[in-house]
């Protein structure tokens, strides 16, 4: 009887070959995510839990902790730029939907939602003079002043919010 194990690769291939079969080249989605947990600077928590040597002055990377102690790093996007510059932020507890990139942790925010007293409030920046909403703090597109943070209960239905 003949050792046939050196030809099953070739055989396999032949087969596959005959049969039409092409690799796959279709390129993973990204898994759409709803998390809760609060704003962290990722190299501080590293530091706080890992003892990682960080330069006093240093970079902030800002991401996601999960109440289950999961971490995501942001991605800095028009939507997400709040939680780069906003520090009022990170004391929030938060709700954020996004995706999530394939064999990574970076979290593209979608829609993003704050818990206070038990109640779900939607986070924006206003401006009380012209009544437009923000996603990001800065000054007004209009009249130039600043815009303030707004949250406020979702099923609270007004026409125009007041801080």
């Amino acid at each position: 009887m003949r050792n046939f194990r050196g030809f099953s690769p070739l055989f396999i291939a032949l087969i596959l070959f005959m049969s039409g079969a092409r690799p796959s080249t279709e390129v993973p989605k990204p898994e759409e995510v709803k998390l809760r947990g609060n704003i962290v600077c990722l190299a501080e928590e590293m530091h706080t839990h890992y003892n990682v040597e960080l330069f006093k002055s240093h970079d902030h990377i800002y991401g996601v902790k999960t109440e289950e102690s999961k971490y995501y790093t942001l991605l800095r996007t028009s939507l997400a730029e709040a939680f780069f510059v906003d520090e009022q932020l990170h004391e929030k507890n938060l709700i954020l939907n996004g995706r999530v990139f394939p064999n990574t942790q970076l979290l593209e925010i979608t829609r993003f939602l704050s818990i206070k007293d038990g109640v779900v409030h939607e986070l924006y920046y206003y401006c009380d003079t012209c009544y437009i909403r923000f996603v990001a703090p800065g000054n007004c597109d209009c009249c130039q002043a600043p815009v303030v943070l707004i949250e406020k209960p979702l099923n609270v239905d007004s026409t125009i919010p007041s801080p």
